[in-house]
């Protein structure tokens, strides 16, 4: 398969930074501050489908802290440990963010230097690598709404994407040479946006997936594609049905959300081809914690 995608297994990562605070005047912890462990965990997909091996790797991460709309602390650079990370803070206020696999794109020094805003924080986007979508993960925590005493940050990383599996319900048979997500978005927020899954303007085009060996069974991860709204999104399918090639496209009606597996199924039966993209119903699971036996490749 000609994809350059690599992805995210979430491991604990220990480091001890310090860090300058540009506010004194909120009270410190009782202790005067100090480590306190960040612990992280993976928010499962939504919808059907399974994590598979390729989704396993993570080349950096990186938090801050933003207090009253103002960028005051970074941690960055973490380096692997046995578990978790640490990180030193001086008081429970703000809201933290962790991200993973966004260092080639996001520079926390240079946002902080130029006295970037929460708004326009929430506003940023990563964008394409080498043609498809960077696999990024996100995630955020009220400091305000943890107690003093409270040494241990619990915070959800959800993937900045969305998958798309394919099916083959066919009587005959059946191969797929290569997949379109026709005017799908070139970049894709580090959150999710307040008031869509896209931000506005965002540049489109078309992005194919071809396959060295045509697919004949059922293919986990054949494309990945960032968050985006409602809008002009087509799939194009080339494929061979008992010998004869056709191209079968479908529009999307709905909106492509990040952390969610989406299917492709292609079908066939007296009357016609088709094929049918489909969400199906999730039932919410347990998080995936962090693990010391995770790998990392750092590169």
């Amino acid at each position: 398969m000609k994809t350059n995608i690599f992805y995210t297994t979430l491991i604990s990562l220990g480091v001890f930074l310090s860090c300058t605070n540009d506010d004194a005047t909120i009270p410190s912890l009782p202790d005067g501050g100090g480590n306190r462990t960040v612990k992280t965990s993976i928010t499962k997909y939504e919808g059907i489908g399974q994590i598979i091996e390729s989704e396993n790797n993570i080349t950096d991460i990186q938090a801050c802290i933003f207090e009253a709309g103002k960028m005051t602390q970074i941690y960055d650079n973490l380096v692997p440990s046995e578990n978790s990370f640490d990180i030193q803070i001086e008081k429970h206020a703000g809201t933290l963010y962790v991200l993973a696999n966004t260092k080639d794109q996001i520079n926390l020094e240079e946002l902080k230097s130029q006295n970037i805003t929460e708004g326009d924080w929430l506003k940023k986007c990563v964008a394409m690598n080498e043609g498809v979508p960077v696999h990024f993960y996100s995630g955020s925590l009220n400091l305000d709404d943890m107690g003093n005493s409270q040494t241990v940050f619990p915070v959800s990383l959800k993937r900045g994407f969305a998958r798309f599996d394919l099916k083959l319900k066919t009587a005959g048979v059946a191969s797929v040479n290569s997949i379109t997500l026709k005017n799908a978005a070139q970049s894709g927020s580090l959150f999710p946006s307040l008031n869509k899954y896209s931000v506005q303007d965002v540049l489109v085009g078309d992005m194919t997936v071809s396959f060295d060996s045509p697919l004949t069974t059922d293919t986990s991860a054949v494309l990945y594609a960032y968050e985006q709204a409602k809008g002009n999104l087509e799939i194009s399918v080339e494929a061979v049905i008992d010998g004869k090639p056709l191209t079968l496209t479908k529009a999307l009606d709905g909106d492509i959300k990040r952390n969610t597996i989406y299917t492709v199924t292609i079908r066939k039966d007296v009357i016609d081809v088709t094929i049918e993209v489909s969400f199906d119903e999730w039932e919410e699971g347990g998080d995936t914690e962090l693990v010391p036996q995770a790998q990392i490749h750092l590169n």
